[in-house]
């Protein structure tokens, strides 16, 4: 597909989720239930990130990052209460290391939308918990997202751990920030589960 169908398509399909979350806000206003509200709410989030990730790619130049001091602990509890709202069925953690930065510098609309990612799949396959983290290693700054569930490698033929558009984003925010140590890494947790980071320049 050349790149003008594929804008044709992208529009489409952002004019229909912009539809579909007018015709739940309906509902919600309509149906007592709080998980019509729940419905129009997800469906909100997943336009906006959709959004976002048409502003990351449709770039002219590639992506890039604009760093800024940033505050990491502020930003993980944001995507963990985000995250406790949408599934309160599983536990959501922050467990920052003692002496994690109280302030890095990085891109953190970039590293939003790479963590959001990782959390989307780790959602998938959690049994019942999530955890975030950020903290130094070395010369590095690591986010890292963990869940209980079977981890990549399991012989469960369900748990394989999703690929495709969200690893290539994460590695894309990774390159972006450049620098010696820049990767994601994706890998069985200790005692279970997986275990994703994300390591950007300190």
């Amino acid at each position: 597909m050349d790149s003008r169908a594929a804008a044709l398509v992208v529009h489409d399909l952002k004019n229909e989720l912009g539809a579909l979350e007018a015709r739940l806000q309906v509902l919600a206003e309509r149906v007592d239930d709080p998980a019509a509200a729940q419905a129009r709410d997800d469906c909100r989030a997943l336009r906006e990130r959709f959004v976002q990730y048409l502003l990351v790619y449709g770039h002219d130049h590639g992506l890039r990052a604009h760093p800024s001091d940033e505050d990491p602990a502020e930003l993980l509890d944001h995507l963990a209460q985000a995250t406790a709202r949408r599934h309160p069925s599983l536990q959501t953690e922050v467990l920052l290391r003692h002496g994690a930065p109280p302030f890095a510098f990085y891109d953190a609309r970039l590293v939003r939308l790479a963590l959001e990612a990782a959390l989307h799949n780790a959602v998938r396959f959690a049994r019942g918990w999530i955890g975030l983290q950020a903290f130094r290693r070395g010369a590095t700054l690591v986010f890292r997202v963990e869940d209980d569930g079977p981890g990549p490698g399991s012989a469960d033929p369900g748990a394989a751990h999703a690929t495709g558009l969200g690893t290539a984003l994460c590695e894309a925010v990774a390159r972006a920030h450049g620098g010696t140590g820049a990767q994601v890494s994706l890998a069985p947790r200790p005692g279970g589960g997986a275990r994703f980071e994300l390591c950007l320049p300190a």
